[in-house]
């Protein structure tokens, strides 16, 4: 009888954990979520917001929120405005975490000296094609509208990864990017995306010459670049106030084609 009843105890929680599996994510709320990520062998975090319309019939796009440097998935997704800007536009709206706060998407190589730990880089970029794959598998994308928004070192990590994963994202938007790398520009030469750039010009911590210098250099290569300046404003409240401005630009635009499953490479 013990072994029945413990048998039968294994068949409902394995059922519970089938249908908890395949349970469609709630729609209209912030959710919290992690993922165990192998490379790793710990729980990663990332948080998500489906809009109320999403029935899972009519592919829906998606923008994926790199957060700043100390920053995390939690407080992104939560900038003033942002989700009601997602339900507003019918996005999905995803943060993944970026493996940590300061792991710069991979920004500086899989491995930089001092961090911790030594493939810091490398868990970072592939954090974010892990969650984009994870949520292109479970809802309906639209494969030709995936974007990235980032702030700070956020907007660096979203040039990185346009860069090196070119037929991916329709469009990105970023605000003061810590995009602080050599030959910057030049990273950008095999992109066709369009990119939003918005800067205050009293930002301490991302200089407004540094940021103007990055947008010559995409101009020169005849890219799409549209640039705001917000004079005498600083590094924080510019990432959370042009939300029509931003999702107006991503409604412009999209892949001529569907962007692959991404593999990190």
């Amino acid at each position: 009888m013990m072994r029945f009843l413990q048998a039968t105890l294994v068949l409902l929680l394995a059922l519970a954990s089938s249908l908890s599996a395949t349970e469609p994510a709630k729609t209209g709320v912030i959710i919290h979520r992690k993922y165990t990520m192998e490379q790793a062998k710990r729980f990663i975090p990332y948080t998500l917001y489906v809009p109320k319309s999403y029935d899972g019939k009519k592919k829906l796009p998606v923008l994926f929120a790199l957060h700043g440097l100390f920053s995390d998935c939690y407080q992104v997704i939560r900038y003033p405005g942002m989700v009601p800007a997602a339900e507003k536009n019918n996005f999905i709206l995803v943060a993944p975490m970026g493996y940590n706060n300061q792991g710069w998407y991979g920004m500086y190589g899989k491995e930089k000296r001092g961090d911790k730990p030594k493939n810091l880089g490398e868990l970072s970029e592939r954090d974010v094609i892990n969650v984009i794959r994870m949520i292109r598998e479970e809802f309906n994308v639209d494969a030709q509208r995936i974007y990235l928004y980032g702030h700070s070192m956020g907007g660096g990590g979203s040039f990185h990864l346009l860069s090196k994963y070119p037929d991916q994202f329709a469009a990105i938007a970023t605000v003061a990017p810590a995009f602080f790398v050599a030959e910057r520009g030049q990273r950008l030469k095999n992109t066709n995306s369009p990119i939003m750039i918005i800067q205050g010009t009293k930002d301490i911590l991302v200089n407004v010459n540094a940021t103007r210098s990055l947008v010559k250099e995409i101009k020169d290569f005849e890219k799409r670049v549209d640039y705001i300046e917000i004079e005498g404003a600083g590094h924080l409240k510019p990432a959370w106030s042009y939300w029509d401005e931003i999702f107006g630009f991503y409604n412009e635009t999209k892949l001529p084609q569907k962007a692959p499953l991404p593999t990190f490479h």
